[in-house]
């Protein structure tokens, strides 16, 4: 007795259907992995960390061409590392995230937020930012719109307040 053998065009099929399953995962896949490279992070053109909106600054130059900035701090870093060639910086309001210039931002310096750093810094008994090391980002800067919410802000973060602009540094 002969055994049964499945005919050539019935196993064809089957595996085209395997092949086109296969296919359509690593089509899948592959999409995922693209789109995951297109949601990736805005980054610093200044010193190439992650941009975090909420503190997202914006250099204007003499060209007219824009640099964005991680952190008003660098921001800043970078106007004094480049003398002139800078004609204004923009900052986000920590609180509603409205862009207004750096001149007219009141600022908390040195606050537990620190989200160029992704962690907090060390901070001795005074509660005073210990650095171990020089960081273009520390210490935080954290920008907003009126005095009330900077202060608002440093009494749960510590900090030192800055007048509009800097003033007072």
């Amino acid at each position: 007795m002969a055994a049964h053998l499945p005919s050539r065009s019935r196993g064809g099929r089957r595996g085209a259907s395997v092949r086109a399953r296969v296919a359509l995962a690593l089509a899948v896949a592959l999409a995922g992995l693209l789109a995951g490279c297109s949601l990736r992070a805005e980054r610093c053109e200044v010193c190439e960390r992650d941009i975090h909106p909420q503190v997202r600054a914006t250099l204007t130059l003499g060209s007219g061409r824009q640099l964005a900035a991680c952190c008003p701090r660098c921001a800043l870093h970078y106007g004094q590392e480049n003398s002139g060639a800078v004609r204004s910086i923009a900052v986000k309001d920590y609180a509603s995230g409205e862009l207004l210039p750096l001149e007219r931002a009141w600022l908390v310096e040195g606050s537990d937020v620190t989200p160029c750093l992704h962690l907090p810094p060390l901070r001795d008994d005074s509660g005073a930012s210990l650095h171990l090391c020089y960081d273009r980002c520390m210490p935080s800067l954290i920008a907003f719109r009126d005095e009330a919410a900077s202060r608002a802000f440093l009494a749960e973060h510590g900090g030192t307040v800055l007048g509009p602009g800097g003033a007072g540094r």
